[in-house]
């Protein structure tokens, strides 16, 4: 289905509402203030990440980049997810007993569910602290002894070995939904769902595109640094 302008429109207010809503969303419900270049930078790379200059948002802080990744993880886990998951509700709660389609829907989304939430922890859990303890180690804060003992026992490769596609997966959902409305009128809320599903696949995208482009670069040049200092 060719989306036409207005819908190229809606995705792309949602999308940019996304960006700004997830620095609310915080554990201490205080806003997380970032520069509004950065900020700008990022919009532009929801509008169009081909040849898009990646340089522009390497010149910040790792730190920076780090604290809003952090800001979107719980954006997914608390608003995003609990969204979708909502939506599936209805519609099971509408065409349960009706509609074949809804029992694939919800097995395939519980356990896509699950495996965004185990990449999320860990990431949380493991890639983003050795990022953390490589930027302690080149601002001295490490003895030579730790950062020998951190480099053996990790590396950028390490993770980015194992840095799954997990909004491949996603483009599963939609594909099922897509290959039962070529068959039946696609319900209301039917797409509702696939619209949520559509734009979190592209939000997907775009937070691996800064984990890939601009992150995972910037955390290679402190491990290399490091490594040869």
């Amino acid at each position: 289905m060719k989306k036409n302008t207005y819908d190229e429109l809606i995705t792309g207010s949602l999308l940019h509402q996304s960006v700004t809503e997830r620095l609310d969303v915080t554990a201490t419900n205080a806003p997380i203030e970032l520069d509004h270049e950065l900020i700008d930078l990022i919009l532009d790379l929801y509008d169009d990440d081909r040849d898009f200059p990646f340089q522009k948002i390497r010149k910040f802080s790792i730190t920076e980049i780090l604290t809003y990744l952090q800001a979107t993880h719980r954006y997914y886990l608390t608003k995003k997810l609990p969204e979708i998951e909502q939506s599936l509700l209805h519609i099971f709660s509408r065409y349960g007993k009706t509609h074949e389609l809804l029992a694939e829907l919800c097995l395939f989304f519980n356990a896509y569910k699950n495996d965004l939430i185990e990449h999320i922890k860990m990431e949380e859990r493991e890639f983003f602290p050795y990022i953390k303890k490589l930027l302690k180690a080149t601002q001295g804060e490490l003895s030579a002894e730790e950062i020998s003992d951190m480099l053996a026992k990790a590396s950028i490769a390490q993770f980015t070995d194992h840095h799954d596609s997990i909004e491949d997966e996603l483009m599963e959902v939609s594909q099922i939904i897509k290959r039962y409305s070529e068959f039946e009128t696609m319900p209301l809320p039917y797409s509702i769902f696939l619209n949520q599903v559509q734009i979190f696949e592209l939000e997907l995208r775009k937070h691996a595109i800064i984990e890939d482009h601009v992150l995972v670069p910037m955390a290679k040049e402190l491990e290399e640094k490091l490594k040869t200092a």
